[in-house]
């Protein structure tokens, strides 16, 4: 008795002892028990933080639920081992999430599911021997997504092996507005001209979601399958296809970032990553995601995946658009509640190693509808944002492509593929800061500047190194007295955190600067569940939350700064990473756009942009055309911001623009403004077809483009505004006339396709109607009065030829005539369109049919009750009746012309007789059937 008070005392104790510490509530919810027996069976257990220490090297986390408690369960190699401390046992519904819960309590519904397991393989055999009914839609390493019913998710979650289950989301595009993307927002044009042969050649970027339009000519034969994409197509996906590799033949804005790179596509309908030889066989190391599902914030198996994606693959990017639900409030998390935060669309986004992108607009405001950090464990996202109009998704495609850029720029120096921490850091190192002022949850570490990126890349400010546990890596970076800012940002894919743990990062590395005595911090944020701590500016810190540390400098001292990386805390034995550093240099002001490559359509509002370091805003803007005197550009005065929208001119020709500021201006390059051609056939015959076009003033010559193998060649330059060109000449049916100027390219024209201009040997359209009772209409459109010396238009009947009118000289491209008199009988019109070189060409031959004098025809036969039916017949006083079977009239009236309507809605079906009479006297016959 005494023994068993002695117990009782001791459980009550310890049970005692814990009700002074919460469970998390989810742990609550499933009412741990304490167990007593310390010997591991093949199960989970709920263990403290303090019991975690003295069994390290025997369990395997599988969740930390918070910083006091921790899911375990024994290694599957350790035998024999005691616990330490104390056990509680959990049921298994920690292994479910909410929606699968509820998803739980439908019955017998087959529903999709995706599952966390210890390893795939030991899991479908537990599956297999209790016979449960699944269909694996997808697998990704021990993440599987399946078809099962309602009732068997229970039953999944009892097995050992899984660990984790979720409802498989469907996921959904980010909606786009039709706006196009402005690529000037991000610098990339300034790209296109200071590094022409960086276009993205080589390099193949993956979109994944619906499957993009492989017949667009701005993808033509740059495009890779592979098996992994959907079978059915969206104007989203090629509109993203396009913003990232766009050849621009279509028209002058639908030139991509990465306009001579490679597009491949991948299905979204599982929202797991693609199978490692997907991207390793195939060179793919970008991958675009710009869809979502709904605001989630937790550390998913998608997160967990695509974590573990960049991890197995260092030189895979995946990038993913925020979400279009920055206005929206989050229902679950940290942070439900909070209006305007946290409002990320999937938990992919949640992952550490991914890129995730907000957008701005045109004047570098963050968009409303942009989702927001931060992410459910206080980490900063989205890292990055770009031009999006209205939404995110094309924000991200732009970021991919300029991703593809960096890929490529760095390949030619060193014949492999960056890590993709490299290319983050290269994208937060050079990006600009937009909004309140440093980094915040709404636009990261930044606007995406991918001129700045580029020269940090080209300048081989970077570094790629490794540390191990306990070392601290130090660097120097020399820093002249002409530096505005230098910008250091250091980034490392970390190891995938356990899905659903309450804190990501595992591996935590620090960053500092140093000079003499003075030490600068990375920026860190307040992430503590509240609007106005969300809404702080950021301070210096030490930053253990984020796999992203960014230092900055303003006007730093000239001189040699230490550059420290620590390895605060290692899960692993080592970790690799990444710093990239840009220096901004001071009393400097550059024209970003236009530069000498770009070209402006005239009477277009577009955004002229610059960098202004000189310390004083711009007193005005001016502009000239050919030479000629200086314009003041309307609303130039004063201007502080690094952009202007401006009216271009509606003169056509070589345009340079300067700044004044402080007494000194400040010359741009010299551009093209020019009209935008749009060709018109003249004629397409068998062997040749003549494009004519609009005269441009000021241009001394016009570039004839033909689509070729995947972008517009050149096929000839010449000083007139038609040109012939043999049909054997084109390789596809595309052309676009671009005007020159003083040797200088304008405009790009628009792209037609010849084949769909319904245009024909000299003529449009050719046409014959029967106008009155003996009068048919004839019509014939010439495509072209060039080179016509007469059109003559013909009918033959019975095998006789006449002639109905010439038109000699033709001044009109529209002729037409009437033809009077016309006999019953086939009647044949054709026009005979004869050339000043004496050829000739006949169009197409019309016949119309005419009856004869008292004669009878009738369609469709058989007829449909309560359709009406057309009869044809001529002639004087005539009349009409229908008879049923019994010789009953049903139906009388008089022939009126020669194609006559008759309705017959209350006709009863089976056989009648329409008979055609004049004076009483029947002259013509015929039956009818009528259906139902």
């Amino acid at each position: 008795m005494r023994l068993f008070f002695l117990f009782f005392c001791g459980v009550f104790f310890t049970f005692k002892a814990y009700s002074q510490v919460d469970f998390p509530l989810n742990v609550k919810k499933i009412e741990p028990k304490k167990l007593e027996k310390k010997i591991l069976k093949k199960k989970y257990y709920l263990i403290s933080k303090k019991d975690l220490i003295l069994n390290k090297k025997s369990i395997n986390i599988i969740r930390k639920l918070d910083d006091n408690f921790f899911i375990v369960t024994k290694k599957e190699e350790v035998n024999g081992f005691t616990f330490k401390g104390d056990l509680f046992d959990i049921n298994n519904n920690w292994k479910l999430s909410n929606r699968s819960t509820e998803l739980s309590k439908k019955k017998n519904k087959r529903v999709k599911i995706v599952v966390k397991t210890i390893n795939s393989k030991s899991f479908l055999k537990e599956v297999a021997g209790k016979n449960l009914n699944i269909k694996i839609l997808h697998r990704y390493k021990d993440l599987l997504t399946l078809e099962v019913s309602s009732n068997e998710i229970v039953k999944i979650a009892s097995l050992y092996q899984s660990i984790y289950i979720d409802t498989q989301l469907t996921p959904k595009p980010e909606a786009i507005s039709i706006e196009k993307v402005d690529l000037s927002v991000n610098n990339v044009y300034d790209v296109h001209n200071d590094y022409n042969t960086i276009n993205g050649e080589g390099i193949t970027v993956s979109v994944k979601e619906l499957l993009f339009d492989v017949e667009d000519i701005d993808l033509r034969n740059r495009i890779k399958l592979y098996g992994n994409e959907s079978e059915s197509t969206s104007s989203h996906a090629t509109l993203m296809a396009t913003t990232i590799g766009g050849a621009g033949n279509s028209t002058y804005d639908s030139k991509g970032v990465a306009y001579h790179g490679y597009l491949s596509s991948s299905d979204f309908s599982t929202l797991l990553p693609d199978n490692d030889a997907y991207y390793i066989d195939n060179d793919i190391f970008i991958q675009n995601h710009s869809y979502g599902t709904e605001i989630e914030n937790f550390y998913g198996v998608e997160a967990n995946a695509y974590d573990q994606s960049t991890i197995d693959i260092p030189e895979l990017l995946h990038v993913f658009s925020s979400g279009n639900t920055g206005e929206a409030t989050s229902t679950e998390g940290n942070y439900k509640g909070i209006v305007g935060y946290a409002n990320m669309t999937g938990n992919f986004k949640m992952a550490k190693n991914i890129l995730v992108v907000g957008g701005v607009n045109e004047e570098l405001v963050i968009n409303s509808r942009s989702s927001k950090g931060p992410t459910y464990d206080g980490r900063i996202k989205p890292e990055l944002v770009a031009h999006g109009p209205e939404g995110t998704s094309d924000a991200a495609a732009v970021v991919s492509g300029v991703a593809a850029l960096l890929q490529q720029k760095y390949k030619e120096s060193t014949n492999t593929f960056p890590p993709s921490s490299l290319v983050k850091s290269l994208l937060i190192a050079g990006a600009d800061d937009v909004g309140v002022k440093g980094i915040d949850f709404k636009s990261g570490y930044g606007n995406v500047d991918a001129s700045q990126s580029m020269k940090v890349l080209d300048d081989g400010s970077y570094i790629n190194d490794v540390i191990s546990s306990n070392e601290v890596k130090e660097y120097l970076i020399p820093i002249n007295a002409t530096t505005q800012e230098v910008r250091i940002a250091l980034v490392w894919n970390d190891v995938p955190a356990n899905v659903y743990d309450n804190i990501a990062l595992v591996n935590d590395l620090d960053l500092e600067m140093s000079k003499d005595s003075n030490t600068w911090f990375p920026w860190v944020l307040d992430a503590t569940p509240s609007l106005d701590s969300l809404e702080k500016e950021a301070v210096q810190g030490e930053d253990h939350i984020n796999n992203v540390e960014l230092i900055t400098i303003d006007n730093p001292e000239e001189g040699t700064y230490k550059l420290k990386v620590k390895a605060n805390s290692l899960a692993t034995y080592s970790q690799s990473f990444s710093i990239s550093y840009f220096i901004q240099p001071k009393n400097v002001f550059t024209w970003n756009y236009p530069t000498k490559n770009d070209q402006l359509p005239t009477k277009t509002d577009k955004y002229i942009r610059w960098t202004n370091n000189l310390g004083n805003p711009i007193s005005k803007i001016e502009y000239s055309i050919n030479n000629g005197g200086w314009v003041e550009v309307v609303n130039s005065t004063n201007v502080s911001s690094p952009f202007l929208l401006w009216n271009t001119p509606e003169t056509n020709g070589v345009v340079q623009l300067r700044a004044l500021i402080n007494g000194v201006y400040y010359a741009s390059d010299e551009f093209v403004v020019s009209d935008i051609i749009t060709p018109t056939i003249d004629y397409n015959c068998d062997e040749n077809i003549q494009f004519s076009w609009e005269a441009v003033s000021n241009a001394i010559a016009y570039d004839v483009q033909l689509l070729e193998e995947t972008h517009m060649h050149t096929n000839t330059t010449l000083n007139e505004t038609s040109v012939v060109i043999p049909k054997n000449t084109f390789k596809t049916p595309y052309i676009s006339i671009t005007p020159v100027f003083d040797v200088e390219k304008g405009v790009k024209g628009q792209t037609i396709n010849y084949d769909l201009q319904s245009i024909y040997c000299y003529y449009k359209s050719f046409l014959a109607f029967i106008k009155d009772e003996n009068v048919v209409d004839i019509r014939l459109s010439l495509s072209t009065l060039k080179n016509v010396a007469s059109v003559v238009f013909e009918k033959t009947l019975n095998g006789d030829t006449e002639i109905i009118k010439t038109f000699t000289n033709p001044n009109t491209q529209e002729l037409q005539v009437d033809d009077s008199g016309v006999l019953g009988g086939e009647n044949e019109y054709r026009a005979r369109i004869i050339l000043n070189d004496g050829s000739e060409i006949y169009t197409d031959v019309i016949d119309i049919s005419f009856p004869f004098d008292n004669t009878l025809k009738i369609y469709p036969n058989p007829v449909t009750a309560s359709e009406g039916m057309f009869l044809y017949s001529r002639g004087n006083d005539l009349d009409i009746e229908i008879v049923d079977v019994t010789g009953r009239v049903i139906y009388t009236n008089k022939l009126q012309k020669i194609r006559q309507t008759i309705p017959i809605p209350n006709f009863k079906t089976g056989l009648l007789f329409v008979r055609l009479l004049k004076e009483g006297r029947q002259i013509a016959v015929k039956k009818i059937l009528v259906k139902p």
